[in-house]
């Protein structure tokens, strides 16, 4: 994620809790007033009342555009010319209770990365600044959600969004997720930064980057939209001892399924590098 307060005041991703952001995918410089009320995912705190919580919050309840959502399952890949150049970096790994803009306002476990690994699409090149987790997962697919999701938030020149969500089920150990686990920190709202330790992000992604493809929002208050979303079709996996430390580490950290106001979802194939 960063190395100065990271941009976009965007909730539903976390930038990095040292980033300064230029801030959201309407540009909009980070402030305070971007999470001006204390929001949750239980409670009178949680989803339902999210729109009631703040004016800034309205697009929680009125956007039309809002992620995460359903997917039904397509076999119909579409080629396209869109690119992840993801490198190796070194370990970075802040928890925090909530997430501000796009990066807290909920309980998540994020990890900021070095500059240089890249989302390209027809749109843009978006560079990636940090990514998190959602347990369980908040796109669900027929219906079905996984044990847990990752988000890399990419960030244009321009402060638009663009967000990769790789699904996780269980089956074998996740060598990255082992790195991350060992260094969780302590107790919420502190940052680890560990030192000569490298995390290779491709193993982060299945080896089919088929993706689904639609136009959504931050998942987390103020709900901003216009997020370019790809949710990877093949999930990856964890072990059982994995997604349970996930999950006693953040306990219920989605936002349910949103409506899909008539958009369209499309299903491409990207093309995958990792960088040594």
């Amino acid at each position: 994620m960063l190395k100065n307060k990271l941009l976009l005041p965007l909730p539903a991703f976390w930038i990095l809790a040292s980033c300064k952001p230029a801030e959201t995918p309407n540009a909009a410089p980070t402030s305070e007033s971007a999470r001006p009320a204390h929001w949750g995912y239980e409670g009178k705190d949680g989803p339902p009342y999210w729109p009631t919580l703040s004016p800034v919050y309205a697009a929680c309840g009125e956007g039309k555009s809002q992620s995460p959502i359903d997917i039904a399952k397509s076999e119909a890949d579409e080629a396209s010319a869109w690119k992840l150049n993801y490198n190796k970096t070194s370990l970075k790994i802040a928890h925090h209770a909530h997430v501000d803009d796009i990066i807290d306002n909920g309980h998540t476990i994020q990890v900021t990365v070095d500059a240089g690994s890249t989302l390209t699409t027809d749109k843009d090149t978006y560079e990636l600044k940090q990514f998190h987790f959602h347990t369980p997962s908040e796109h669900t697919v027929d219906g079905t959600h996984m044990p847990l999701e990752i988000h890399f938030v990419h960030q244009s020149a321009d402060g638009k969004l663009a967000v990769v969500g790789v699904l996780v089920r269980e089956g074998p150990e996740n060598p990255n997720l082992a790195k991350l686990i060992a260094h969780f920190p302590k107790a919420k709202g502190e940052t680890n930064h560990v030192v000569d330790m490298e995390l290779d992000l491709k193993l982060h992604l299945p080896d089919n980057t088929a993706a689904y493809n639609y136009s959504g929002s931050l998942t987390t208050p103020p709900c901003t939209e216009n997020v370019d979303w790809m949710v990877l079709r093949d999930p990856i996996t964890a072990s059982p001892e994995q997604l349970a430390a996930f999950e006693a580490k953040l306990g219920k950290s989605n936002r349910p399924v949103q409506s899909l106001h008539g958009r369209s979802i499309r299903s491409r194939l990207m093309q995958s590098k990792a960088t040594e």
